[in-house]
């Protein structure tokens, strides 16, 4: 657009009188009268025009690739959350629910490239009784994570709850893998045992 009155086209150099105390102002349909409101209408049109005509022609403008043309739209195709998971270099699975003894979740992972992925498990547990649990994380098979084993005694109506998280980082070739997280619960006494809430997630470092 004009930087100045100097760039303006013709339309916009109008010269505007103001008028002088006492003199008549405004007087409508007065064409003589740069200051009257028949003067200031036309002017008011011509600009309307020219700037209307500036737009149309720089609507597909846009400055160094920051601003997308107006007929530019996005891929609109709709992602599962696996892959959405995948674009993002990140995938979960969870499980939900209460069940007894140990439980274990599992995630595929398509692995764009090779290098090291962290791999994250983590479950909630409750019990009554005295038992021992341990976490294990496996990929493809073969086991990659031993947690050490912990022993929890609730004896009587005493009981204990928390949370297991475990995590390592392991290097992963491109392609696909399974990815499994289990928590392991070796009874000593009788009582009740029991997980529910858990998870997997595998990230791209």
């Amino acid at each position: 657009m004009p930087q100045s009155l100097i760039d303006a086209p013709a339309e916009w150099q109008d010269t505007i009188v103001v008028p002088a105390p006492g003199d008549s102002v405004a007087i409508v349909n007065d064409s003589t009268k740069p200051y009257s409101l028949f003067h200031a209408l036309s002017a008011l049109a011509k600009r309307t025009r020219w700037l209307r005509g500036l737009l149309e022609t720089q609507l597909g403008h846009h400055h160094d690739d920051r601003y997308a043309l107006l007929n530019h739209h996005h891929d609109d195709r709709y992602y599962t959350k696996a892959e959405t998971d995948s674009r993002k270099n990140v995938w979960v699975a969870t499980v939900s629910g209460m069940r007894p003894g140990g439980a274990e979740v599992s995630v595929q992972v398509a692995a764009p490239v090779s290098g090291p992925y962290l791999i994250e498990g983590h479950m909630v547990w409750g019990q009554n009784g005295q038992g021992y649990w341990t976490r294990e994380i496996w990929v493809d098979g073969v086991r990659v994570y031993l947690s050490e084993e912990r022993y929890v005694a609730a004896p009587g109506t005493d009981s204990a709850a928390s949370s297991w998280f475990d995590s390592v980082v392991y290097n992963l070739a491109a392609g696909t893998h399974s990815v499994v997280y289990k928590v392991i619960l070796r009874v000593t006494s009788a009582g009740s045992y029991s997980t529910s809430s858990g998870m997997v997630k595998v990230t791209r470092l």
